[in-house]
């Protein structure tokens, strides 16, 4: 028998989306559950059936003074879990993420491998080596026409390209797979898309720009693997804002693929500035996205909040 952390010696709850990894998360999760119940570990599995469900379900688990909570899906449910958390009081349990979505973006900047590569005796072997690490979370204030909206994110917030990326992915399957449908709807969105002119503000430093694209990052993916912000790092306390310029349709198609590799960084029309406040501001209303949820506003304001949740991490 393995030694036991001393995190998986409180109350454990389990916060399972039973759609995510096309469908296959609940079946490989409770497999895994079954397999380490004969250690002594007694895990509450709650299931969401609806949207916002996790968030519910988080604060649930404060409630219940949980030690931690295991987030059972992809970047969605990890969201609504980090924003369930941060509007409790009281001590927050440890996030231990079980990457079983279609993306998993933000689980590709923290390297926890997913359980569909392991036996079950080796996944818990691999998590109970583990450590909790206090990583870093963004703070949104959306200004939209339904009025103000207060989100948290820990992967990508972004407007422009890829708000009307998500906005089209959102309202149809993702049979594809988090890859192919986040390309093709790229590739649709591309073709609707129409620049707006706005101004970023970054540390009060503003710029009037008529971007495609401004990303804000806490880890350095999105889209289904798209490496949008190479360096960023969830536990440095800043936030990387990338911004890609009109370009020509000839340039978009031919560093398409640059941006899954981490290689558009420097590129004619793309750069990178680090700030821990930003404030963007357009007339018109631009598409919002947000860890994978889609907004429409005609303001954002961000800031970084540093160190403000603890996920268990692999050792390095």
């Amino acid at each position: 028998m393995m030694n036991v952390p001393e995190w998986a010696q409180g109350p454990l709850r389990a916060i399972i989306n039973p759609y995510a990894g096309k469908d296959r998360a609940s079946k490989k999760w409770y497999n895994l559950v079954h397999s380490v119940t004969s250690w002594g570990l007694s895990i509450e599995n709650w299931v969401t059936t609806s949207p916002k469900d996790a968030e519910n379900l988080a604060r649930q688990a404060v409630y219940e003074r949980a030690s931690a909570v295991f987030v059972v899906g992809g970047d969605g449910t990890l969201n609504e879990v980090v924003n369930g958390l941060l509007r409790t009081q009281g001590p927050l349990p440890l996030i231990i993420l079980v990457p079983l979505g279609t993306g998993s973006d933000f689980n590709r900047t923290i390297n926890i491998l997913t359980p569909f590569h392991y036996v079950p005796e080796k996944f818990w072997s691999h998590l109970f080596t583990m450590q909790p690490v206090m990583m870093d979370v963004g703070h949104l204030q959306l200004d939209t026409p339904h009025g103000a909206i207060s989100r948290y994110f820990i992967n990508v917030a972004d407007c422009g390209l890829g708000g009307l990326t998500a906005r089209i992915v959102n309202n149809r399957s993702k049979a594809l797979g988090g890859r192919m449908s986040f390309v093709a709807g790229s590739l649709e969105a591309y073709t609707l898309f129409r620049p707006r002119p706005l101004t970023l503000t970054v540390d009060g430093i503003s710029k009037d720009l008529c971007p495609l694209v401004i990303a804000i990052a806490n880890g350095a993916y999105f889209g289904g693997g798209m490496k949008i912000a190479p360096d960023a790092n969830p536990i440095d306390g800043w936030l990387d804002v990338v911004i890609v310029d009109q370009v020509p349709r000839s340039f978009f198609l031919r560093h398409f693929v640059d941006v899954y590799r981490g290689r558009h960084i420097g590129l004619n029309g793309v750069s990178m500035i680090r700030g821990q406040n930003i404030d963007i501001v357009c007339h018109d209303l631009m598409d919002v996205d947000i860890d994978g949820e889609d907004y429409q506003a005609n303001r954002i304001n961000c800031r970084i909040l540093p160190r403000r949740i603890s996920l268990l991490h692999p050792l390095n």
